[in-house]
């Protein structure tokens, strides 16, 4: 193996795996900041109550299609999601029906 071919072969083994990425959402005004994002595998999707009211953020989708309910959500905190699998994912909020957006795991 020539001196090039084995520094690349090299760098590539200590590379690794990529890191998992984290994609902030804002609520406020009784909306989510994006309306549809599109996530790697592993990813983390944080969802940041910066509004005057309550949330309670249910996802549901990807391909057992069962709902995840995130919880209560009061002014000022967040909460994160993992997104493990492929697929597509609508988020709403239970207290607030009209706050929907898609994320699309890939």
């Amino acid at each position: 193996m020539k001196t090039g071919k084995l520094c690349l072969a090299v760098v590539l083994a200590l590379a690794g795996p990529a890191l998992a990425a984290e994609t902030p959402i804002v609520q406020k005004d009784q909306t989510f900041s994006s309306s549809s994002i599109t996530v790697h595998v592993g990813d983390t999707v944080k969802f940041n109550n910066v509004d005057t009211v309550t949330h309670n953020i249910t996802i549901k989708g990807g391909a057992d299609d069962d709902a995840d309910d995130l919880g209560l959500q009061k002014p000022g905190q967040a909460v994160s999601h993992k997104f493990d699998a492929k697929g597509v994912y609508r988020v709403v909020c239970s207290i607030h029906p009209r706050m929907k957006m898609q994320i699309t795991a890939q």
